[in-house]
Order: C-alpha cells, then structure tokens, then sequence
C-alpha cells in the first residue's frame, strides 16, 4: 500500500494534476493544462482557473496582477507578426507594442505594450510560447509598474518551464474548429429587437476574412451594408477577428446536430466563390 501512495505521488509531480474547468488551484503545483496541451508551473502565492472561452487565468489575491494564457497556432514568422500588432486586454483596453521585440531563446519571444492613459495604466508583457508543429502558447501579463522585477522573473520561469504535452494527447476540438471554418463561406441571421440583422462570413485559407453586415437602422425605415476585412483565428471555441479597422470582435462557435452555432444562432455552409 505504502509503495502505491509513493508510486501516485511521484506520477503527480512527474506529470502534473490534471486541470479542470472552473476549478481554482493554489501553487506551487505542477499542472497539466489539456485545453493548452502543456505541462506547466503555478508559482507560490499564484492561484489558476480555466473558464470556457477565457482561457487560463493566474492571478494573486493581494494584487490586481494577472496572466492569461491561451493556446495558438504560430510559426516563428507569425509569432513576429503576432508581437508588432496592438493587442486587447480582459478589460477591453488596448494595448500598443513598445520597445523591440526580446528573443529569449529560439522558442520564448517577449514584448513590452502600453495603454493611453495616465500614470495609473498597467504595464503589459505579451509572451509567445512555441512549441511542436506550430503550436504555441500566447501569455498576456498585466500587472503594476511597481512590481516589474518580480513579475519578469516570475513569467520567464513560467515560460521556460513549460513544455507541450504529445499531440496525442491534445485535445482536438480547436484544430477540428479550425478545418471546418478554413475556405468556409458562412450567413446566420442575429435577431436584435424586432429586427433581423444578416450576417455573411468569408473565412480564407490564408487567414484573411471578408465580414459583410446588414443591418436595420432608423426605426425600420431603412437598411444598411457594412463591409469588414482582417484577420481571423481560433481561440477556446472562439473565432476571432482581427479587423483591419483595429477593432477586434469574438464570436462563440460550437459544434450542434452537425451545424455550426455562431453566438447562439444556426448558421448556413454556402459555397465559396471570394476565396479559397
């Protein structure tokens, strides 16, 4: 019996306990975060949750420091790409890149952002993570300015430490998410009122995307047509879009009797003549 305990405990800090949603674990623990795919670090005096959609968030209870984790899929050209965009916070407040880009190693990439506002504003750290066959782990950290040196040496253990977990045992819904919606040409009809407002979506192959909107505007009294160009990727059962006008918009898709769900409503495959 004794032998068993001691087998379990070394298997534990071996491979980490398994994360589950919406479920708060203190450090220091080893982790094994499957909507990630990686085994990693909670530090001492961190604490975790996983939410659906939201990722993984550490956080302390003392601070207002936090950082969200979520999982991507980036080469090391996509990765710069990723680091010279603006980017948004939990909270909505958009982040712009500052300073040049750190390499910290031929997998950790590392870049310091800023917010318009006063002294108050947060600092931002955006890490890029890559690991096998283009996966990736994107870590934005918010934290006060005060705490610099702490929290850079925090995250850079975080981020050495972590290691991606074998394909196998990834889970796949986000790489079957990404297949459906790549080349596909989607329209789904959003009720707002007494109104309905339709929808049309080009998703390209090459990451591009066309948003085309008709909406009600005046009461009724007439119709307006909107197009939208970007970016688009796929985050925890999000899409995510990226528009060109620097506004970011997610969209919550899931899989339902074959069809594809977007923010509640049942859309329709159509084929698709814009792009591939």
């Amino acid at each position: 019996m004794r032998l068993l305990i001691s087998l379990f405990l070394f298997v534990t800090v071996l491979f980490g306990v398994e994360l589950e949603l919406d479920k708060n674990y203190a450090g220091p623990k080893k982790l094994t975060v499957s909507q990630l795919g990686v085994n990693m670090g909670l530090p001492h005096r961190w604490e975790a949750i996983a939410k659906e959609g939201e990722g993984l968030v550490l956080f302390q209870q003392e601070t207002q420091d936090t950082m969200v984790l979520r999982s991507k899929s980036l080469n090391i050209s996509e990765a710069i790409a990723y680091l010279n965009e603006p980017h948004y916070l939990k909270n909505s407040v958009k982040v712009f890149p500052q300073e040049r880009i750190v390499k910290l190693n031929s997998r950790i990439y590392r870049r310091a952002y800023s917010s318009n506002g006063g002294q108050d504003r947060p600092s931002v750290l955006i890490y890029v993570i890559l690991g096998p066959q283009e996966r990736a782990v994107v870590m934005k950290v918010q934290y006060a300015g005060k705490n610099d040196s702490a929290i850079k040496a925090t995250t850079m253990n975080i981020a050495q430490a972590l290691s991606f977990t074998p394909t196998k045992q990834l889970k796949s819904s986000i790489q079957n998410l990404e297949a459906r919606l790549e080349g596909a040409h989607i329209a789904y009809v959003k009720r707002d009122g007494a109104y309905d407002d339709k929808r049309e979506l080009w998703l390209c192959s090459n990451r591009r995307y066309l948003l085309q909107e008709e909406r009600t505007v005046a009461g009724g009294m007439s119709r307006v047509h909107e197009q939208k160009y970007g970016k688009w990727s796929v985050e925890n059962e999000q899409l995510v879009l990226q528009g060109d006008d620097g506004l970011d918009r997610l969209i919550d898709v899931k899989f339902q009797d074959n069809a594809l769900i977007f923010d509640g409503h049942r859309s329709y495959e159509l084929k698709n003549h814009q792009c591939k």
